[in-house]
């Protein structure tokens, strides 16, 4: 099998690259064979991006025989501005997805709702609620409850 790609789509394919590398190892702490197939894969469409004019944009590390995106470039591409617009969104949505669960459960006392529109219900509250918060206010009136500021008053 074999494919041709243009120079604009070989260096759309190598941001795809990028993007899904990011998905799969930027918080990695530890290897996971499950991407093993993956992360090999990425490294073939860099090794061919790079031996096919993206020398600038793609390095060889030749003491490991491994290919990266340049820094510079990888910042400036398409790829980190569709990370960044992900990380964002991805942020907010469970942020306000996880308190307004947490404040369901609160509200049932950790029951379940008596059928789906009712907890979809007070779901959409509070989910409203503090989705109107972060849009009007980001994190500036989240405060975590400690120990110290519960006995300070501060709720």
């Amino acid at each position: 099998m074999e494919l041709s790609f243009s120079k604009t789509e070989l260096k759309a394919l190598v941001e795809m690259a990028v993007m899904a590398d990011w998905v799969m190892t930027a918080h990695d702490t530890e290897d996971d064979e499950r991407k093993d197939d993956y992360l090999k894969l990425i490294q073939k469409i860099f090794a061919f991006a790079h031996k096919n004019g993206m020398k600038n944009e793609i390095e060889h590390l030749e003491d490991i025989n491994e290919f990266f995106p340049d820094e510079e470039w990888e910042e400036k591409s398409l790829a980190r501005a569709f990370i960044n617009e992900f990380e964002e969104k991805t942020f907010w949505d469970e942020l306000v997805e996880r308190l307004a669960e947490r404040e369901l459960n609160r509200k049932l006392n950790n029951k379940k709702a008596s059928n789906f529109e009712e907890h979809m219900e007070i779901f959409n509250e509070f989910a409203t609620k503090f989705g109107e918060e972060f849009a009007e206010h980001g994190i500036e009136n989240l405060l975590v409850a400690t120990a110290d500021n519960k006995k300070a008053g501060k709720k």
